[in-house]
């Protein structure tokens, strides 16, 4: 990810995607992506497309901020990513790169 205020939190949700969710490194860095806004935006949390009406309903019930259906180039807030994995059982080495942008995996 790059720089700046999404890329603790893409770091985090990439994490979360591989750990606590089982994804491999592709699937992990296509799965939909949220930032929470700095301050200079009262905390709004950005969203895309395509995470789902239910999510963005309830956190506007709970009081957040929502700037929801980010598509295309407002993609970008969301960082991009490069994952190169070793599966520590099978020895086998996994990549993934992301589609909102250019870029590969290389290791």
């Amino acid at each position: 990810n790059m720089g700046g205020n999404m890329q603790p939190q893409g770091h985090m949700q990439l994490t979360v995607s591989m750990i606590d969710h089982g994804l491999d490194p592709q699937a992990a860095i296509d799965f939909p992506r949220f930032c929470i806004a700095d301050g200079t935006q009262n905390g709004a949390v950005m969203m895309e497309k395509e995470i789902p009406a239910s999510v963005v309903r309830d956190l506007i019930e709970r009081g957040h901020i929502i700037l929801n259906n980010i598509d295309g180039h407002g993609r970008a807030i969301f960082g991009r990513a490069q994952i190169i994995r070793k599966d520590p059982k099978t020895g086998v080495w996994w990549a993934g790169s992301d589609g909102r942008a250019d870029g590969c995996a290389m290791g």
